[in-house]
């Protein structure tokens, strides 16, 4: 089955098919799941006047083996081109990630929307994306920006039931390291001793573990703590008078740039789609061409 029998000349695709589950199976389940009739009014608004693929014809008409081929398709396409590179894709939207998390961090929301590709442009209270789909959003509760190494063009998913919109955007390759090198990015990046108190404070740990796990003195480990935080790469917790030292996302987002396939942050789920909402960056988000 071609899928790209799906897409338009102008590269448009129905909208049941744009998932911002955090998983294939869960895509899957969401599109097996999908009502006959939003099925075939997606196919319709993007197909008007255009011709369309027999087989497309018959998922339109709602026929139950047009949409089992497309799932075992769809799902055959993420295994050969995403499962199979999924170490390459990880690495390359953790490192994006990092970057952003960084110029959130030191300079604010305005400044990390100017870092986004030029499609994405943001002026007073409008978000503008450049899509081939024409739509205007009203934006209430935030937005999520999901990099994406399998994108060229940004994309809106219009958000589910609670949730907000995703603007999905194309990220930045990560850098290839050979797999012959031994180097360990992390330590040429903060020392050797100070990235091994980062990887262990991936999971909550006292100062006297973090000094364990680095394989350093306990005050050595409590001076790289204060580095680190102060880096806004951990935070410190206090309960009476004991300390945790958790990894932030930023943090977390560095560890696994340079050690990619180590760690799988919690909030990712395992997802290279779900990244932090930024509460209110804009209004509206104007998909389309702009003007």
């Amino acid at each position: 089955m071609p899928l790209f029998d799906l897409f338009t000349a102008r590269g448009e695709v129905p909208g049941f098919l744009l998932s911002a589950r955090p998983d294939m199976g869960a895509a899957l389940a969401e599109i097996g799941a999908c009502p006959p009739s939003r099925i075939r009014a997606d196919l319709l608004a993007v197909f008007a006047g255009e011709p369309a693929a027999q087989w497309v014809r018959e998922l339109a008409g709602g026929c139950p083996r047009a949409r089992a081929a497309l799932l075992a398709a769809l799902n055959a396409a993420y295994r050969t081109l995403v499962e199979a590179r999924w170490r390459e894709i990880e690495s390359a939207v953790q490192s994006d990630l990092a970057q952003r998390g960084h110029v959130l961090l030191r300079m604010g929301l305005a400044e990390v929307l100017s870092t986004l590709p030029g499609a994405v442009r943001h002026r007073e209270q409008i978000l503008e994306v450049d899509s081939p789909v024409e739509r205007l959003l009203t934006v209430e509760g935030g937005l999520r920006f999901a990099p994406s190494l399998l994108m060229t063009h940004p994309v809106v998913l219009p958000a589910a039931p609670g949730d907000v919109p995703t603007v999905v955007y194309p990220a930045a390759p990560a850098p290839v390291r050979s797999s012959k090198t031994s180097q360990d990015v992390l330590s040429v990046v903060l020392g050797a001793s100070r990235a091994e108190v980062l990887r262990a404070a991936v999971q909550p740990r006292g100062t006297t573990e973090l000094a364990q796990y680095a394989g350093v003195s306990l005050s050595s480990a409590s001076e790289h703590a204060t580095a680190l935080r102060n880096a806004g790469l951990i935070m410190t917790a206090r309960a009476g008078r004991k300390v945790r030292h958790t990894a932030t996302a930023l943090g977390m987002s560095l560890v696994a740039a340079c050690d990619p396939g180590q760690i799988r942050p919690a909030a990712a789920s395992g997802s290279v789609e779900l990244l932090s909402t930024l509460p209110d960056p804009a209004r509206r988000v104007s998909a389309g061409r702009v003007r």
